[in-house]
């Protein structure tokens, strides 16, 4: 017997329990398995365990299914690693109990988020146009995803279209560290306004605080407890409000998404942060994958000292 995960959407942290044999996985409650994602499909994945063996099939889906670096090919049979990311849609599901410190810290977060939303009336009215506004921001970003792009395009169209949902946003950065010593290897920077002729800049120690920490931080300079001197860093750098999450992969912490305002302390809200939670975990699978493709072909070309495309 083995146990489903959501590492990441809406449901996150749930578990479900896998029965021997053929279980079917979407958003239909037909299903096995339902998720309740816009961006899954009604009938989405079939999932076949064989005693300590796991397999999964692509049902024809309409935002695919994404695999070791890789989308499947509909209706082909592939088997799996137990405590491998697989992303569905804007969801990430993972078998085995090798997913749990995955989705610790973005557990906590997502708990405390939702016990702090209000409810009823009115509010009910405008959540419901913010999901949907949400499932059009996140099929938007299963679509860049797929692209055949290179993986610093598709973080900045991310970007892009972040700022798009977030119109109090100024500025973001994918910050992308080595997983052992935490030295950063690349970093993706972008103004919400093109055209500005500042230097690409962010909170340098709001990211080493998440990326040390693996857990996500929100700050302003109006917070008066500071243990790691970010509010007093802000203030020279003239930040408004900063949102910084870990993106977390099997390796452990493999970067950073860092978001912030210049002009509104406010600039965060609840409903947002979860949802940026949600993005950073669909993006840390993605730039994960990028990296096992990358090693996997700098091997095939030391082995044939081929230059490989």
């Amino acid at each position: 017997m083995v146990n489903l995960y959501i590492l990441n959407g809406p449901k996150i942290g749930r578990s479900f329990e896998l029965r021997e044999g053929v279980s079917l996985l979407g958003r239909s409650p037909e299903n096995d398995i339902c998720i309740n994602d816009n961006t899954v499909s009604r009938k989405h994945l079939k999932i076949v365990v064989q005693e300590d063996r796991y397999f999964i099939t692509d049902l024809w889906s309409q935002n695919k299914t994404f695999y070791g670096g890789e989308y499947l090919v509909p209706d082909q049979e592939m088997e799996i690693v137990e405590g491998a990311p697989v992303a569905i849609g804007m969801t990430v599901i993972g078998l085995g109990e090798k997913c749990k410190d995955k989705i610790s810290s973005y557990m906590e977060t997502a708990t405390l988020i939702r016990r702090g939303l209000p409810s009823g009336g009115a509010f009910e009215d405008r959540r419901k146009r913010a999901w949907q506004k949400r499932g059009d921001l996140h099929s938007r970003l299963t679509a860049i995803l797929q692209e055949d792009l290179p993986l610093k395009q598709r973080l900045d169209e991310v970007l892009s279209h972040i700022f798009h949902h977030l119109k109090r946003l100024d500025r973001g950065a994918f910050v992308l560290v080595e997983p052992r010593s935490l030295e950063i290897k690349e970093s993706i920077f972008r103004f919400s306004k093109p055209g500005r002729g500042e230097k690409a800049s962010y909170s340098e120690k709001a990211v080493k605080v998440v990326l040390k920490a693996g857990k996500p931080v929100v700050y302003s300079k109006s917070y008066m407890e500071d243990r790691d001197g970010v509010v007093d860093t802000l203030k020279v750098l003239k930040i408004e409000s900063v949102l910084c999450l870990p993106l977390i992969g099997g390796s452990g912490v493999i970067g950073a998404m860092y978001l912030d305002s210049l002009k509104r302390p406010d600039g965060f809200r609840k409903d947002d942060i979860l949802d940026l939670l949600y993005i950073a975990q669909r993006i840390a699978v993605t730039v994960e994958s990028d990296r096992f493709a990358a090693d996997i072909l700098d091997a095939a070309r030391n082995l044939t000292g081929d230059d490989i495309a």
